[in-house]
């Protein structure tokens, strides 16, 4: 979910959207409630859902890590047509825009305190904190109260990051990749869920089964478990095989 703070004549925008068109209506909705233009937009990860909206801030300072850079001058027409599959939205090349400002994680960044933490070997998300609410921005590693989409993750070091989150975040609420903001339980929450899926998987490998659905009653109630927990099953089955034969 796009958030966006305000900071003296600046208007700060972290994330844009999954398109152009949506951009577009944020940056309307904005302009009303706000009575000014969005100056700089914040690319957190790699992201479609929450970059492609980009070209809809053609006057604003377009920010990311430099490894967030790279990966989306490498990857965004890949990305690009599997976003037009999934929504059958008319995207094209030219509605791409990759940020060409680079953040040092650990420096201030405009109204933010900033913190790089990995979701995978080589692709970190930034951790953004508001220096005048203490609200910290967390997309990429907290689903507040559902299942985790572990798409382009990697569980173990999700489970450090989620550590770190929880060090950098304090007491302050904290807003992830989408839902409403959460405390120290919710991120507790999401690392419960981790550690048990791990557990799962691990003891399947062990007992030379290969199961294709690994049921964790606990977590069965919270939103996306019908959808995201096979998925996060098979990723992370994946990957943990890949390490037990390394």
């Amino acid at each position: 979910t796009p958030v966006a703070v305000r900071d003296g004549q600046r208007l700060w925008l972290v994330g844009s959207g999954p398109t152009p068109a949506l951009g577009r209506a944020l940056a309307c909705a904005l302009r009303e409630a706000s009575g000014r233009a969005v100056t700089d937009v914040v690319n957190t990860h790699v992201a479609p859902e929450l970059s492609l909206g980009n070209s809809a801030f053609p006057r604003a300072r377009l920010w990311a890590l430099p490894e967030v850079i790279a990966a989306m001058q490498q990857r965004c027409g890949q990305c690009l047509s599997s976003l037009k599959e999934q929504t059958g939205a008319a995207l094209a090349m030219d509605d791409i825009r990759v940020p060409a400002h680079a953040v040092r994680a650990g420096q201030p960044l405009g109204p933010f305190d900033t913190l790089a933490l990995p979701r995978q070997q080589g692709e970190p998300t930034l951790l953004l904190r508001d220096r005048r609410s203490g609200l910290v921005i967390a997309q990429g590693l907290l689903w507040a109260g559902a299942i985790p989409d572990l798409h382009g993750t990697d569980s173990a070091l999700m489970l450090d990051a989620l550590d770190a989150l929880q060090r950098f975040a304090g007491d302050a609420p904290v807003l992830g990749q989408q839902g409403p903001s959460a405390g120290h339980e919710g991120i507790e929450q999401q690392r419960r869920y981790l550690v048990a899926l791990r557990a799962a998987v691990n003891a399947s490998l062990a007992a030379g089964r290969v199961e294709q659905v690994l049921p964790l009653p606990e977590f069965a109630t919270l939103p996306g478990y019908a959808e995201l927990h096979p998925l996060n099953v098979q990723r992370v089955w994946r990957e943990l095989e890949a390490e037990l034969f390394r």
